[in-house]
């Protein structure tokens, strides 16, 4: 019987650092990606702190055969490795070919929904597959899901997001999301929307700040998928440089949306780092807000306050893959909260959830007045 825990993308720096924390943690894997020397310089360096807790192993995304064959001993794999739109497809076909659980950290809705379109095959081969096992999917689903049961009847959805510092790869997401039309969900129906063409003000816990509109974010899928909402907005604070960029009308915004020295944004925004330093994520907290709202004009709003974001990302895989390797899924598509429910926001360390106890000053704007459109 398999039971071995697989994490892809050791090579890059949310896969190391969920990887580290795992083997501190006393949790054996196998710390895999597809370039030699940063699997092995990876491995190598945990043998010395925690002998025997990393194995290494390289294969690429080419040949399914191969991908198969590394998985004939893992139970569940989580992935790591972006852009989750080329490496998700090849390692969930092997992993349905082999009876493998597949978690992976996407948040973008296209990812989330392709995810979602393997439900039935999934189902059929006895495997779970998850999405969002990260700060911005895992826990937006869990404040959804609370705000739910905190508000009955509750039909519109408003979540805030405050990350800190960027890595590498998330700044390039965000740069690449910033640039092409999204959507968000009102009265049940799919609407158009350009990211940063609204703004909210919200207070995560440190005075109010200002959240752009994004509707590349996986949030309406979810849920759409889990009820009730029929109304669903997201917000992200973004980098005061990129904010002035995107909403600016200058040289630089134009520049921006043609294309041009995105990779010097890009290096700019993880401050020519592959992500923040470990001094610096012990000193971050990132936070969601979220606002429920009944037809009636009741409402309830919350704030989640985590640790630095890689870090809730990199426990939150962790727990939700331990659930697996204990038998805690069930065939089929499913969503973090699903999986590890409560335990997305009490079993890992420095979640603090705030019931915000007066909203009548509500922030988020009501997506059926046109003036906030």
């Amino acid at each position: 019987m398999k039971s071995r825990l697989l994490i892809y993308g050791v090579d890059e720096f949310e896969g190391a650092l969920m990887s580290r924390r795992a083997a501190a943690s006393g949790l054996a894997h196998i710390g895999a990606g597809r370039e030699i020397a940063g699997v092995a310089a990876h491995a190598n360096a945990q043998s010395k702190i925690h002998p025997g807790a990393v194995e290494p192993r390289t294969f690429g995304l080419g040949n399914p055969a191969r991908i198969a064959a590394a998985l004939d001993d893992v139970a569940v794999l989580v992935n790591a490795s972006t852009p989750f739109v080329r490496t998700s497809p090849a390692l969930v076909e092997a992993c349905l070919a082999t009876g493998t659980h597949y978690l992976d950290l996407s948040s973008e809705g296209r990812d989330v929904a392709a995810l979602m379109a393997q439900d039935a095959a999934a189902a059929s081969a006895g495997i779970t597959v998850a999405p969002g096992a990260c700060f911005d999917l895992a826990l937006a689903d869990a404040m959804a899901a609370r705000l739910a049961l905190l508000l009955p009847g509750a039909t519109a959805l408003t979540i805030a997001m405050k990350h800190g510092p960027l890595t590498r790869s998330e700044a390039r997401a965000l740069i690449a999301a910033l640039r092409v039309p999204g959507e968000t969900v009102r009265t049940g129906n799919t609407v158009a929307a350009m990211p940063a063409s609204r703004t909210v003000d919200v207070d995560f816990g440190a005075g109010i700040e200002q959240a752009a509109l994004a509707p590349w974010r996986g949030d309406g899928v979810v849920s759409r998928r889990r009820g009730p909402y029929t109304t669903i907005e997201s917000y992200e604070v973004l980098p005061p440089a990129l904010l002035r960029i995107v909403k600016g009308a200058s040289l630089a915004r134009y520049m921006f949306r043609r294309g041009w020295r995105l990779k010097a944004l890009e290096r700019r925004l993880a401050r020519r780092r592959e992500g923040p330093t470990d001094a610096e994520l012990a000193r971050a907290r990132s936070a969601v807000w979220g606002e429920a709202r009944t037809p009636e004009g009741r409402t309830k709003r919350a704030r989640l306050e985590t640790p630095a974001a890689p870090l809730y990302t990199a426990d939150a895989a962790l727990l939700l893959a331990r659930a697996l390797l204990d038998g805690k899924g069930a065939p089929g598509f499913r969503l973090p909260s699903e999986i590890g429910g409560g335990g997305l926001v009490q079993d890992i360390a420095g979640v603090v959830w705030r019931e915000l106890a007066d909203p009548s000053d509500t922030h988020a704007p009501d997506p059926s007045d046109a003036r906030a459109v």
